[in-house]
C-alpha cells in the first residue's frame, strides 16, 4: 500500500473535524453489509484491504457502538425499494407471510405492512448506539407517505404508528404548511422528528419555531425529552439543480457555473447552521442530496462535504457518494471549514437572482407557498412514484400467490 493514503477514511476524519458534527447512512441499515461487498470486491487491488478495514469502522454490530462512525440513519421509499430489490430472497416470502397474517388488505395496504417491517428490522440494527448513547444517537428515521403532504392529521396517524414499531424511529416529515404543523403536533407528543423536503431558510425556520413550540407545549404537560431529538434537513443539491435556479440567472445574464450552484447550498447551509445554534433552537441541521461536485482544476471536488466540515450538524451519506467520498479523498486531508465564507463576487452576483434571495432570506417565502417550491413539487413526485412502484412490486408477488390484489 503506497504511504500517500490517509489510514482512516475519508468519512472517520470528517467526523472527527468537531464534537458537534455527525455522520449518518442514507440508506436502510439491511442492505449495508451486501453494499460493502460490491464496493470491496470491485475496490482496485492496491487499496482492498485499507478500504475493507475502512468499512468496518464505519459500522459493525459487533463492534462497540460507540466507534461507529455512523450515528443515525435516514431512509425514503426510493431508499427502502433496494431492500426488496437487493434482498429478494428474503423478502418475497416476508411480503407473502404479511399478506398471509392480513387476509383483507388489498396490495396497498400490505406495502405499507411492508414498508414497517422494512423499518423496524432496520431500526433495530441501531438500537445498541441508540441506548449505549442514553437515546441521543442511533435515531432511525422513518418516513411518512409522501402522497400525504397536505394532509397534517394523517401524517401524525402514521408517524405514531412508525413510531411504535422501535423507540429509536424518528419520524420524517415533509415541510410544508402542512407538515410544519404535524412536527408541531408530534414534537409535543415527545416524537422525534426529522423535516424533510427542505430547501430554504424560510422553511427552516418554520420547522425550527414548530419544534420550539410543540416542546414547549410538551414539556408544560410533563413530556420527557430526555431521548428527544429534532433534525431538519436541507436537501442542498436539490435546491441547487432546480430548472428554476439556472432560468433566473440566465434572464439576468448571469453565469450560474456549478461552482456557483454549490456556493449557494453552502450560503444557505452554513447560515442555518448558525442560526439554530445561535438561537438555540432545539433542532439540528441535516445536510442531505449532497452532490459530487464541483470539478476544480481537473480534480473532483465534494464541496457539500468539504465546505460544511466541522459545522455543528448531520450530514447523511448515500452509498454512491460514500464511495466517491472515500476514493476522491483517499488521500487529501480534511480540514475545519464550516466558518469559510462564501466570496463576496459569488453572494453578489447570487444576490441578484430572486430563488436564491428568497432562499437565503429568513421572512421572504410564506408557509402557504412551502408546497408549491420547484425542488418540493419535483421531490414528492420522485418520492410519490417510488411509492407507487413499491406497490407495484407488491401486487406482483400477490399475483404470484393467487391473492385478490384488488
Amino acid at each position: 500500500m503506497s504511504q500517500q493514503y490517509f489510514e482512516a477514511s475519508a468519512m472517520e476524519r470528517l467526523s472527527k473535524t468537531s464534537g458537534g458534527i455527525e455522520l449518518w447512512w442514507d440508506s436502510n441499515p439491511l442492505v449495508y453489509e451486501t453494499w460493502c461487498k460490491k464496493i470491496i470486491e470491485m475496490a482496485p487491488d492496491e487499496i482492498k484491504d485499507l478500504i475493507k478495514v475502512q468499512f468496518k469502522k464505519l459500522w459493525d454490530e459487533n463492534e462497540d457502538p460507540s466507534n461507529w462512525v455512523f450515528r443515525g440513519v435516514t431512509t425514503n421509499p426510493p431508499l427502502t425499494a433496494a431492500v426488496f430489490d437487493d434482498l429478494q430472497d428474503e423478502w418475497v416470502p416476508i411480503i407473502k407471510e404479511l399478506s398471509g397474517f392480513h387476509p383483507t388488505m388489498d396490495h396497498k395496504q400490505i406495502t405499507w405492512e411492508a414498508y414497517k417491517e422494512a423499518c423496524k428490522r432496520g431500526s433495530a440494527r441501531y438500537l445498541s448506539l441508540y441506548e449505549k448513547s442514553r437515546h441521543t444517537k442511533g435515531f432511525v428515521s422513518a418516513q411518512v407517505d409522501p402522497r400525504l403532504f397536505t394532509e397534517p392529521f394523517i401524517m401524525v396517524k402514521q408517524g405514531l404508528e412508525l413510531r411504535s414499531l422501535q423507540p429509536n424511529i424518528m419520524i420524517k416529515i415533509p415541510a410544508t404548511q402542512s407538515g410544519v404543523l404535524s412536527i408541531l403536533l408530534l414534537t409535543a407528543l415527545g416524537v422525534p422528528t426529522n423535516a424533510t423536503l427542505c430547501f430554504n431558510m424560510p422553511q427552516i425556520r418554520a420547522v425550527a419555531e414548530a419544534v420550539r413550540r410543540g416542546k414547549e407545549i410538551g414539556e408544560s404537560r410533563g413530556v420527557d425529552y430526555s431521548g428527544g431529538r429534532s433534525v431538519i434537513t436541507i436537501m442542498i443539491g436539490r435546491y441547487e439543480d432546480a430548472k428554476i435556479f439556472a432560468e433566473q440567472a440566465e434572464e439576468r445574464g448571469i453565469e450560474l457555473t456549478e461552482e456557483m450552484k454549490r456556493w449557494a447550498g453552502l450560503a444557505i447551509a452554513k447560515k442555518a447552521c448558525k442560526v439554530l445554534v445561535e438561537r438555540k433552537y432545539p433542532s439540528k441541521l441535516l445536510i442531505a442530496s449532497s452532490r459530487v461536485s464541483p470539478v476544480v482544476n481537473g480534480r473532483q471536488e465534494i464541496w457539500h462535504l468539504e465546505k460544511l466540515a466541522g459545522g455543528n450538524l448531520v450530514i447523511t451519506m448515500n452509498p454512491k457518494l460514500i464511495q466517491s467520498f472515500m476514493y476522491h479523498y483517499i488521500d487529501r486531508p480534511i480540514e475545519n471549514k464550516i466558518d469559510e465564507p462564501i466570496p463576496e463576487n459569488v453572494m453578489a452576483k447570487l444576490l441578484r437572482i430572486p430563488y436564491f434571495a428568497e432562499g437565503y432570506g429568513e421572512d421572504t417565502i410564506i408557509p402557504e407557498d412551502f408546497e408549491t417550491l420547484e425542488p418540493t413539487y419535483t421531490t414528492y413526485t420522485q418520492f410519490s412514484n417510488a411509492v407507487i412502484r413499491l406497490e407495484d412490486y407488491v401486487e406482483t408477488i400477490f399475483n404470484d400467490v393467487g391473492i385478490n390484489a384488488s
